[in-house]
């Protein structure tokens, strides 16, 4: 990449920044300025390049677009260098702490040129990205991670492996987080089911589909079968995707049926049996359905079993200390918990 000496008002936000919100429009130059200083901490960015000064080892990252230097890394430096440098833009736009960032701007002074690295294109620089905000020292949050990674796939055409080389991790993980990218998007854009705190606890739902009960139930390939712009939802699995969403995060109307993301392999054995799905359909009570599926019973069973085992390996160990008193009240606390569960039976 060239370095060269920009001045700030030649450099222009990215509209397409993955950490932007979906729906934030019109992408004016001050209605980003505006997002980003008011929603990613970019007072603290100011606050450092006012005591310290703006680090130019550092430096910024554009590529040139219809005319253009965008910025497609160091969003949030720039704004803080824009917001602190032009008083016409500190007046134009609603700054939650105006009052600081005017106090900030007349506490120093910043030169007004800063180094910029000029890459190629977007697919020179994604390397740079993907270290940086995917597995490296200032992460996105889960939504804009994916985001990156379906803009790499769909967007520069990379494949899972090129993808996963960018970003740091195995093929098979770009493949789950695109295919966990898919289903929302499908959902919004093929079924008309409203995906938005998919999206905003994407983490969460992805851990939800981990559970091949629940992606059974939508529908939802594995991530061997994914394949690049291929719907991965069918428009017979709106009801189910519909939901689904309900179970995880409630709506409007109900409150989610989870209260806790340990309770996701449970909802998947819930709806992964005939029973227990209708019972969960009835009720909305985990509860209830789990008893249905017969999974309490399952659950059950497997707890008694491994303590069961952990009984029988303690065997081994316990000859050398018979009387040892921690050991003998460990045992007594033993014998009352199985007593409690008999006379409970």
């Amino acid at each position: 990449m060239k370095a060269i000496q920009a001045d700030i008002v030649d450099l222009w936000l990215d509209v397409k920044n993955p950490r932007l919100p979906e729906d934030l429009a019109p992408r004016t130059q001050e209605q980003l300025a505006e997002h980003i200083a008011n929603e990613y901490n970019t007072i603290d960015v100011a606050r450092s390049m006012v005591e310290h000064g703006y680090f130019d080892s550092e430096p910024l990252v554009a590529i040139k677009s219809g005319g253009k230097l965008v910025v497609v890394e160091g969003n949030r430096r720039l704004t803080a260098l824009k917001v602190l440098t032009d008083s016409k833009l500190r007046k134009s736009i609603a700054l939650e702490d105006a009052e600081e960032w005017e106090r900030l701007a007349s506490g120093g002074t910043l030169d007004s040129e800063v180094p910029v690295h000029v890459a190629k294109d977007r697919r020179s620089v994604a390397p740079v990205i993907g270290f940086r905000h995917i597995s490296g020292i200032e992460p996105w949050d889960p939504w804009a991670k994916a985001r990156f990674i379906a803009a790499q796939i769909e967007d520069e055409g990379l494949s899972f492996e090129e993808t996963a080389r960018i970003v740091g991790e195995r093929p098979s993980d770009i493949r789950t987080q695109y295919r966990n990218y898919r289903i929302a998007f499908d959902a919004e854009k093929k079924l008309k089911v409203s995906a938005r705190d998919a999206k905003n606890k994407f983490g969460f739902f992805t851990r939800a589909m981990n559970s091949p009960g629940l992606r059974d139930h939508i529908g939802a390939p594995s991530p061997a079968d994914v394949n690049p712009k291929k719907p991965v939802l069918k428009p017979s699995k709106k009801k189910e995707v519909a939901e689904l969403f309900s179970w995880l995060f409630g709506t409007g109307s109900e409150e989610a049926v989870l209260t806790d993301s340990r309770q996701i392999s449970d909802l998947g054995q819930v709806v992964a049996s005939a029973e227990g799905l209708d019972a969960l359909r009835a009720t909305r009570r985990l509860d209830d359905a789990m008893l249905a599926s017969g999974g309490v019973r399952d659950r059950l069973l497997r707890r008694l079993e491994t303590a069961t085992t952990a009984l029988e390996t303690a065997e081994l160990d316990i000859e050398s200390y018979r009387d040892d008193p921690a050991v003998d009240a460990a045992l007594d606390q033993c014998a009352e918990a199985l007593k409690r569960l008999r006379s409970n039976g």
